[in-house]
């Protein structure tokens, strides 16, 4: 992921700081206004608690009207619409397969993921897979958790922000806030 970013940011021509680490740990870090964390990121944290830390750390490193936004898949996503599903794609000298199944947790899911790269000194096809799990909540659970860790404001959207969420909506997007103020 942080290659795909650093290519965007050269593409971009613009100065941004690149840095691996573990968001459960953010003490090497400064103060922020925004904190962004998107791509499932969360939804690859093992349980609540794991949640709860990320959510402290990332409030006790933002300035106090700092804004944390970011997205999770809903349990439609997980429950509804990954169970079962496939995808595939093959070009000339690659292929990728992905299915995926639901796991053993509530809102939980699990993708097989294998990707297939023409190898021409081999003259054939070099294959990695990689298993995938993936759990979320309910969105109460999140408003819960962002509350506990200090965000009082919290505004919950489908489709980037376009979109009320609704009962088919696969993805929420957050703007968490500090500052006074009630849930939307």
């Amino acid at each position: 992921m942080l290659t795909l970013a650093d290519q965007h940011v050269r593409e971009a021509d613009v100065a941004l700081p690149l840095i691996q680490g573990n968001m459960l740990d953010l003490s090497e870090l400064p103060v922020y206004q925004t904190v962004t964390c998107y791509a499932d990121s969360l939804c690859y944290l093992p349980d609540e608690t794991a949640l709860q830390t990320v959510f402290e750390q990332v409030a006790g490193h933002l300035t106090t009207t700092g804004q944390f936004l970011f997205d999770v898949i809903t349990p439609h996503q997980t429950d509804d619409v990954y169970p079962g599903y496939m995808y595939n794609y093959r070009d000339e000298d690659r292929a990728f397969l992905w299915s995926s199944d639901e796991a053993d947790e509530p809102h939980a899911v699990e993708h097989d993921l294998t990707f297939f790269t023409y190898n021409s000194a081999k003259d054939a096809y070099d294959e990695v897979s990689e298993l995938h799990h993936e759990r979320t909540y309910e969105l109460s659970v999140y408003r819960q958790l962002l509350q506990a860790a200090g965000f009082n404001r919290v505004t919950v959207s489908a489709d980037f922000g376009r979109q009320q969420p609704d009962a088919q909506t696969t993805r929420w997007f957050f703007v968490c806030e500090k500052g006074d103020g009630q849930n939307d």
